[in-house]
């Protein structure tokens, strides 16, 4: 349990010497990175080819790949169904035709269901709920 608190803490300096790399008992194989100066065409083109599917292959995150596709498809349609059912178009200074709901339509076919959706009866009576524009509460009732 002290070496935890002592790894959470910090560590010591250390004891060793700084690395050497010029007194380093197990050489490389291969001087790193190559002197592309020195290599023919043809070995340019394989250590090319080779280190580009090598990093091709090592950036591929398939556990990334899926969440970002599910968080941008998730925003698509929570964009679109807010778009539809709840903006205010006819408010909207962009709106190309000032004053008109191209989806009032669909607003009234949901509210409706809301409303129903909480009662026994197939008529409803009750009042819309508060994020429910002027607009649908005057196309419903």
């Amino acid at each position: 349990m002290l070496q935890l608190i002592r790894r959470v803490l910090g560590r010591s300096t250390s004891q060793l010497p700084p690395f050497d790399f010029a007194r380093n008992r197990y050489r490389a194989k291969k001087h790193w990175p190559p002197n592309l100066r020195h290599l023919t065409e043809k070995q340019q083109f394989r250590f090319e080819r080779k280190y580009k599917r090598r990093l091709l292959l090592a950036s591929i995150k398939p556990e990334w790949n899926k969440w970002t596709k599910i968080v941008q498809w998730s925003l698509i349609g929570f964009v679109l169904v807010w778009g539809v059912f709840f903006h205010e178009f006819a408010t909207d200074p962009m709106n190309p035709r000032p004053g008109e709901e191209p989806f009032k339509e669909f607003r009234a076919w949901m509210w409706n269901g809301v409303r129903g959706f909480w009662t026994h009866t197939a008529t409803s009576t009750g009042p819309l709920p508060s994020c429910a524009s002027q607009r649908d509460r005057a196309t419903l009732e």
